[in-house]
């Protein structure tokens, strides 16, 4: 099994495509700092009470707008709580390389798993279209081996990828906004009372819980790779489908039907410092329905890969 492993990801790594689009994961990164850089922010001025206090104003006015969506009210209501804290304790907002990679954990993470899609859509799908599936059916190895050290080597490609991400965003970040402020807390809200933590926990922590993200859109792919022979098929059709859900996830957060929709337990920060996106809704739901997908997703590409014919 490790050596069929080590074969699927010397295919991964050895080609050039890989290497551009992990080139394409630091370019990311690079315009959320430029992004932040050009937008303003409070604490780089000394008049920083004030500029809080004039978008807490702006804010109050969107939380009674009437075509006020159910998320932009939320997150209106979270910025208020969190500069309200900031001037009632005199802390002014900080912004440092730890705080840019806390902050931008959902944006890298997103981004990852669409470039782990592309991998995932096509390590099945591209050995059949080619016909080199025979050669890896004539060894000894089994067809369940062969399906596992697939799918094993596309989530280790993800978590690398991650990994990346990670640090990635800490040294640009460091270099652009300084990497002082490690010993700063990171604030939260939940239920309607500012929390702190120490922030490596918050960086640390927030991307491990977002990572079932990119374990479910990884298998999503995997599993319509296994299913059909076309590998533009397979990729475009698991990106759609990933890109639909974050954003359906995100702009129909805390409504009721959401908790029976996979993509709006794929991150699970709320459930450890935060609000469930549905208040009812607890971790341990959270992580069975996932579970529960990711199971019949297997059930769906492990059938498909063993009964295909190869001729």
């Amino acid at each position: 099994m490790n050596l069929l492993i080590q074969n699927e990801n010397l295919k991964i790594y050895k080609r050039k495509r890989t290497w551009v689009l992990i080139a394409i994961v630091a370019l990311f990164v690079l315009l959320q700092i430029i992004n932040l850089r050009t937008s303003g922010n409070p604490a780089a001025s000394e008049d920083w009470r004030v500029q809080l206090e004039q978008e807490n104003s702006w804010l109050t006015e969107e939380t009674s707008a009437p075509d006020a969506l159910n998320i932009e009210i939320r997150q209106a209501e979270k910025q208020l709580l969190l500069n309200q804290y900031h001037l009632d304790h005199g802390i002014p907002p900080q912004q440092s390389g730890w705080n840019f990679a806390v902050d931008q954990v959902g944006n890298v993470i997103f981004a990852i798993s669409l470039i782990a899609i592309i991998i995932a859509g096509e390590i099945v799908a591209a050995e059949f279209a080619s016909g080199t599936i025979k050669l890896l059916l004539t060894r000894s190895a089994s067809r369940t081996k062969i399906y596992c050290a697939k799918y094993i080597a596309s989530i280790l490609f993800g978590f690398a990828l991650a990994l990346f991400g990670l640090l990635l965003s800490i040294l640009l970040g460091g270099l652009i906004f300084g990497f002082g402020g490690l010993d700063h807390s990171y604030l939260y809200v939940s239920d309607s009372a500012v929390g702190e933590i120490p922030l490596l926990q918050a960086l640390l922590g927030s991307y491990l819980f977002n990572l079932p993200f990119m374990v479910l859109t990884v298998t999503l792919a995997f599993m319509i790779s296994a299913a059909f022979r076309s590998t533009t098929f397979s990729i475009v059709i698991s990106l759609l489908a990933s890109v639909a859900g974050f954003v359906i996830a995100i702009a129909m957060n805390g409504w009721d039907w959401t908790k029976y929709f996979v993509f709006s337990h794929t991150d699970l920060t709320p459930y450890i410092w935060g609000d469930p996106p549905v208040g009812e809704v607890s971790l341990a739901y959270a992580l069975v329905f996932v579970l529960i997908h990711l199971a019949i997703m297997h059930m769906v590409s492990y059938t498909a890969f063993v009964k295909r014919d190869v001729t």
